[in-house]
């Protein structure tokens, strides 16, 4: 039975006539069904819950008196309670499962008042209706629930790489901490450094998409400040070792890239400025070194990073080799023999000669330097040089 637009059928005297009932049905429902909405305070359930429900199903009988599904500006309403659910943080599956569940209550509850041929037929010729505003209204909510979602990952993103830069640099961080819900406390400050194509070989994503994704799933009170070559990342203290050595590796095999992450712990705040300088040093001198992708503490690179720094020792160990420079098969001799542990015959192996060269290139070393790498006194001064060599010609 058609009726004409403005004209109200007895099917929506019926639901006008029961609205407050069908609304806390519709309620009950989608509290029993969905979760997030039953650890809701019972008087937001019933202040809010069933007054939206209430207006949802008028603005449905105005619609299905008119003939038409929503416009834009019928949802406003609706974009309004969405955009508050995704600043609650209630799931976007959730808040569109009110919809369902609502509108299969209120279709129970009308089935099971009809009771004549008649008032079947039509509850059956409202399922268009039905579907047609159902089709409208889910898309526009999850539309702006998500842009909503966005606004705010983009807005909390900032404040948290706003935060990170003033504990870096050591200004007062505190105010902004607190007015966010940000809790500062001891961190891991990891210092990032990449080599290598910024996306994977294979059209993988981008090494910073990846490393925040990453991050923000170790920690949700991780500060990062990142760009394309690497960057800084402050993780709570609380987090074990393991699990940031396990977060870099698999940066590295999804992005595509050799990730070095030097890092340092700052038992306080006020230690992140230094830590840092001691984690990025760390970095600088894992990825010179061409050390694998990982994560490299001071325990790793203890030597380097003490031969990295300026100093008569340095520039000592430098003039050691300094007569070898010109002889590459003298320093390749050199590094073979120490790396094989003072074992002569593992070391001319390696360099594929016969022992008595490997020996004469020794003695060769021996008259040209003044120290004789084979005498336990003089061989760690060498192997010392030949890390600050490693580490100058890196800086070169």
């Amino acid at each position: 039975m058609s009726t004409a637009p403005g004209e109200q059928t007895p099917f929506a005297d019926y639901l006008s006539a029961h609205l407050p009932e069908v609304a806390r049905e519709m309620v009950t429902a989608v509290v029993r069904a969905v979760p997030d909405y039953e650890q809701l305070p019972p008087e937001l359930v019933e202040q809010d819950l069933i007054r939206r429900s209430e207006d949802n199903l008028r603005l449905f009988l105005r619609l299905l008196g008119e003939h038409r599904e929503p416009r834009a500006e019928d949802l406003d309403e609706m974009i309004e309670v969405a955009v508050r659910r995704a600043r609650e943080g209630i799931p976007l599956d959730a808040v569109l499962a009110v919809y369902h569940r609502g509108a299969l209550a209120a279709w129970n509850y009308l089935a099971a008042a009809a009771r004549t041929p008649d008032q079947r037929e039509e509850l059956i010729a409202a399922v268009p209706q039905l579907l047609g505003y159902l089709g409208a209204v889910i898309p526009g909510v999850a539309a702006s629930y998500l842009r909503e979602r966005q606004d705010l990952h983009w807005e909390q993103r900032e404040v948290k790489r706003a935060l990170a830069q003033a504990l870096l640099q050591g200004k007062p961080a505190e105010l902004l901490a607190e007015r966010f819900g940000i809790a500062l406390g001891p961190y891991h400050v990891l210092a990032l450094r990449t080599s290598g194509a910024a996306e994977a070989a294979d059209g993988g994503r981008p090494a910073i998409r990846v490393i925040h994704g990453e991050i923000d799933a170790l920690s949700a009170q991780a500060l990062t400040i990142l760009d394309r070559a690497g960057g800084w990342v402050l993780v709570p203290a609380t987090e074990p070792a393991a699990r940031l050595d396990a977060a870099v590796l698999r940066i590295a095999a999804a992005a595509g890239v050799r990730l070095i992450a030097g890092t340092s712990t700052a038992a306080m705040v006020s230690e992140i400025p230094a830590r840092a300088e001691e984690a990025g040093e760390i970095a600088r001198l894992a990825l010179g070194l061409g050390r694998p992708a990982g994560v490299y503490r001071m325990a790793d690179l203890a030597l380097q990073y003490q031969f990295a720094r300026p100093g008569p020792a340095r520039t000592w160990l430098l003039s050691l080799l300094e007569p070898l420079t010109c002889h590459p098969h003298l320093m390749e001799a050199l590094r073979a023999y120490l790396t094989h542990d003072h074992n002569r015959v593992a070391a001319a192996e390696s360099l594929v000669v016969h022992r008595n060269t490997l020996n004469y290139r020794l003695n060769r070393i021996a008259t040209l330097t003044g120290y004789d790498p084979g005498r336990s006194e003089h061989a760690p001064l060498f192997a010392a040089a030949l890390t600050a060599f490693d580490l100058a010609s890196s800086e070169a």
